[in-house]
């Protein structure tokens, strides 16, 4: 049963390759609800206080059944007919869990951060891509039901972080060019993140863009004292890393003292801190603002 279930964007449903139409808002509710729970069993009453919260309707189990009826109908007509299990109390949903991209995702993610940690890092880099490449938009983006809201932003923290995970192995290996152009909208989105701002601030100085840095980390400490009434200095004040010993130099160069010119260097990153889980570790650039 080639049955496939997107839900990192807008819902969608596949068999074989072939597109399921799912219609009715209930119906799309239930099945995301099963997915997220691909191969478990979930309650009867969970489904009625998730897909039908707030209804005060005595027939909503009886509305249940039929919803269900509907799918197994839906899914029947293209090999699917065995995909939603009765079982005791509730509902299963009978299919690997990597048939649903959600926890494609996650397992994706969770294989790259351990190829990454044994030092296999140009395998951690496509499997990092794949994981990306599943997202299609906001994750359950027609649901507006409270349960999937706080799944999607519980998903939205977890693309960011498998993301910014991804962004420190390109800096480890050299590609710190085009992660600052990939970085750029990123960083712009979310203006209060401190991680990617950094990344992006280290990329920018080691392609030799100095003045970019800096104001990277000024539109920073500016969104920070607006938003949040702190400025990152408090974060980035003891900051060290494989650039320190670099910093003074490359202060007085920016500044235009004595005898400094040329494009500012940076200590290479050992090969010990190209290994191992994703580590911030590069704060030169940030040091050189505070510096300032």
């Amino acid at each position: 049963m080639g049955l496939e279930i997107k839900l990192l964007g807008p819902a969608a449903v596949e068999a074989g390759g072939t597109p399921v139409a799912i219609t009715g808002r209930r119906r799309v509710g239930v099945l995301a609800r099963l997915a997220l729970d691909a191969g478990r069993a979930v309650a009867a009453e969970s489904l009625l206080t998730d897909v039908w919260a707030g209804s005060s309707a005595a027939t909503a189990g009886k509305q249940l059944h039929i919803v269900v009826s509907k799918l197994r109908e839906t899914l029947a007509a293209h090999g699917a007919a065995e995909a939603i299990e009765t079982v005791p109390g509730g509902y299963r949903l009978a299919i690997d869990r990597d048939q649903v991209d959600v926890h494609a995702f996650a397992h994706l993610a969770a294989q790259a951060r351990a190829a990454w940690a044994d030092g296999a890092a140009a395998t951690a880099d496509v499997l990092f891509r794949r994981a990306l490449e599943l997202w299609r938009g906001p994750a359950l983006a027609e649901l507006d039901a409270h349960w999937a809201v706080i799944e999607a932003e519980r998903l939205e923290v977890e693309r960011l972080a498998v993301l910014e995970d991804h962004a420190e192995l390109r800096l480890a290996t050299g590609d710190h060019r085009a992660l600052a152009a990939d970085l750029i909208a990123h960083v712009r989105e979310h203006p209060l993140r401190e991680r990617p701002a950094a990344q992006l601030m280290l990329a920018l100085y080691r392609d030799g863009r100095v003045p970019e840095a800096l104001e990277v980390y000024r539109r920073l400490r500016q969104a920070m004292v607006d938003e949040l009434g702190w400025s990152p200095a408090r974060t980035y004040a003891g900051c060290t890393g494989p650039c320190s010993p670099a910093i003074p130099r490359w202060t007085r160069r920016a500044s235009g003292g004595p005898g400094m010119s040329g494009r500012p260097s940076c200590p290479p990153t050992s090969r010990r801190s190209r290994r191992g889980p994703p580590r911030w570790r590069g704060c030169a650039p940030i040091c050189w603002a505070m510096a300032r």
